[in-house]
């Protein structure tokens, strides 16, 4: 072996050597703050309950129910700022984004994100649009779309936050409803600066080229970026993205009121909206893999607004929904992906 071909082949297994380590000390990192938020989280519930509370079954049923259509209106909602991009880069050949990529990318990249360390799995949908080929959806405009939809979801989860508080009756002190208070203002103030960027961005790409003094590759990058957002503001495509929105989160409202009705928690719709409120905001800060910890976490948070947990001791409804709010979470996610793998097979498969 020539001495360059040798050098190379060194710098090449150093950096597999590097990728390894980093990859390892990601899954400690996440598994250890994971630990450590279940160890606080089984302070005031139990993580996993020696008996299961569930007087009414049949409420439990209707919220299984309720994931199907869940997964699908969550996955749908991309189409508003991909569409409009395919049918273009098509010469209008393809009106949509195939129904197969759609969904058999979000249900897929839905389980990924979930089982993934510290929100990794954020980047597997944007990788999932791009390895399908659709014309106009790239790299770029995939990521930009996703972005998007996140900053989105961030508002609306902090204004079902504000708006449970408003219409229900915390019992919880002053100083902690404050707190709750006070973290949803800044993830407000989080998701405002991104949707305000966005929004500039996508309205004027050159401006922002050259504020920025980009480079010819990554002002072409950025002009990509804005063409996925630039759809979204004009009334055909925002208005039907926003009212999906809307109703993707009244059904994660409804879900999770239909779990606590079942493990006999008297709380309300308000209270339904404030507690899928804080487990969203929760499981949006870096946990362990699986969304473990972060999601009790939040659940109690919640909780803790409407119910005196340390009256009710360890156990008890309180425990019973956390745990079967997480399974059904967990388990309905999972069990879609598989139906979402094939179903990007399928796109993937050569026309007979």
């Amino acid at each position: 072996m020539r001495e360059d071909e040798r050098e190379a082949s060194d710098e090449t297994d150093a950096g597999r050597a590097a990728a390894w380590r980093r990859r390892a000390l990601t899954w400690v990192a996440s598994l250890v703050g994971g630990a450590a938020l279940l160890a606080l989280a089984s302070r005031r519930i139990e993580v996993i309950p020696e008996t299961i509370d569930l007087p009414a079954p049949a409420l439990f049923a209707w919220a299984l129910a309720l994931q199907l259509p869940y997964a699908a209106v969550r996955a749908l909602r991309l189409r508003y700022a991909l569409d409009p991009l395919v049918t273009q880069a098509s010469a209008g050949a393809l009106r949509r984004l195939p129904p197969t990529v759609l969904y058999g990318s979000g249900w897929l990249s839905f389980a990924v994100i979930m089982l993934l360390p510290l929100r990794l799995g954020e980047l597997s949908r944007p990788l999932l649009l791009t390895r399908a080929e659709v014309p106009g959806v790239g790299l770029a405009e995939s990521i930009s779309a996703v972005a998007t939809e996140r900053v989105v979801d961030g508002l609306m989860v902090v204004g079902l936050l504000f708006a449970g508080l408003a219409l229900a009756a915390p019992t919880a002190g002053a100083s902690t409803i404050a707190e709750v208070q006070g973290f949803g203002r800044m993830m407000a103030a989080l998701f405002g600066v991104g949707l305000v960027v966005l929004v500039l961005v996508a309205k004027a790409p050159e401006r922002a080229i050259a504020r920025l003094r980009l480079g010819d590759r990554p002002a072409a990058i950025l002009r990509h970026v804005a063409a996925a957002i630039r759809p979204l503001g004009r009334p055909a495509q925002g208005i039907p993205f926003i009212a999906w929105s809307l109703v993707y989160w009244g059904l994660t409202v409804a879900q999770l009121w239909l779990v606590l009705r079942a493990c006999g928690l008297a709380l309300g719709p308000a209270e339904a909206a404030a507690i899928v409120a804080t487990i969203g905001l929760s499981i949006q800060l870096p946990g362990g893999p699986a969304q473990a910890g972060s999601f009790q976490v939040g659940a109690i948070a919640g909780l803790s607004l409407f119910l005196d947990l340390e009256a009710a001791g360890a156990g008890g409804p309180a425990s019973s929904f956390s745990a079967l709010m997480y399974v059904l979470s967990l388990g309905g996610t999972l069990l879609l992906a598989l139906p979402g793998a094939w179903l990007l097979r399928r796109s993937s498969s050569p026309a007979p």
